[in-house]
């Protein structure tokens, strides 16, 4: 086989048995919109989703509105245009939430006068520099799209041109919408700069790539295992205060419960238990271990 790398030098892993649609979208109210890239879900009352089955990374980003703001979390592949989507929904001031600065979460963050992300090293320069055509071009190779892409879109110019933070993120910190607050939970693993966020009085709590249904990835630059196995422990110890999860890949919605089937799984790899695949790691120099719902993807040790 031949594997793909991307941005970071990793390789890319395919999914496993990968079926679309997947099921939990048949249990969700679908929205008509004028852009076909997209699919959007009403969840909540305020809560919109804006999916992208297109393109291997199954992108979630998430309009969220208060009485006063709106808060639009990732701005998705910039593939599709996600402004204009969101101004399909409301006419609220429109804020971007990011939940970490990997390419497939800030493409389109350009577009907007109001950007918030957690204060690292690394989101500092991303947001500073972008990404190039060359890193980008791996998202649109063969095998790596489900559908045609939109008319306006030029693959020959594919990129992520830098953005302006108007506001840089730290832990315990409050995005009030008026009416909804959204709380700043910093986990990092996946990415130094990774964040959740929770509305206490909805019990959600969105995951960006700390979580979703999938292969997890502990294998990038920057990414941790201890961090990550610390992250999941402080997300459970305030389970009390959400009661479902909303991931920024492959499906929203998911039970919480889950959370403590990927800490034990983690903690497993890390004290050299759990089984993975050797096809993987021949292939790749990775290791794969998959369960029934997640897999995690780690560095050969």
């Amino acid at each position: 086989m031949s594997w793909l790398k991307d941005v970071y030098g990793r390789k890319i892993v395919p999914p496993i048995d990968l079926v679309l649609p997947r099921k939990t979208y048949s249990r969700l109210q679908r929205l008509e919109s004028s852009q076909p890239w997209f699919e959007v879900y009403k969840i909540e009352p305020d809560v919109y989703v804006f999916y992208e089955p297109g393109q291997f990374e199954e992108v979630i980003s998430y309009l969220v509105l208060g009485k006063k703001k709106a808060v639009l979390i990732d701005s998705g592949l910039g593939i599709g245009n996600v402004k204009k989507l969101a101004q399909e929904f409301t006419e609220l001031p429109k804020m971007i939430v990011n939940t970490h600065s990997h390419y497939d979460h800030v493409a389109q963050n350009y577009m907007f006068s109001e950007v918030a992300i957690f204060d690292t090293p690394s989101s500092r320069r991303v947001a500073k520099n972008g990404y190039s055509k060359t890193d980008m071009s791996h998202l649109l190779a063969d095998g790596m799209l489900h559908k045609p892409l939109p008319e306006n879109f030029a693959p020959e110019n594919y990129h992520v041109p830098p953005f302006t933070v108007t506001r840089w993120l730290k832990n315990s910190d409050i995005i009030n919408l008026g009416g909804r607050k959204l709380e700043i939970i910093r986990t990092p693993g996946h990415s130094p700069d990774s964040i959740c966020l929770l509305d206490k009085d909805a019990e959600l709590l969105w995951t960006g790539d700390t979580f979703y249904t999938g292969a997890l990835y502990l294998h990038l630059p920057g990414s941790d295992l201890d961090a990550f196995i610390s992250s999941y422990e402080k997300l459970i110890a305030v389970s009390d205060l959400y009661e479902k999860l909303m991931p920024s890949h492959n499906e929203p919605w998911v039970d919480k419960a889950i959370l403590n089937e990927v800490l034990e799984a983690t903690k497993d790899i890390k004290a050299g238990r759990g089984e993975y695949s050797e096809d993987l790691e021949e292939a790749t120099k990775l290791r794969r271990y998959d369960h029934a719902l997640f897999s995690i993807i780690t560095k050969t040790r």
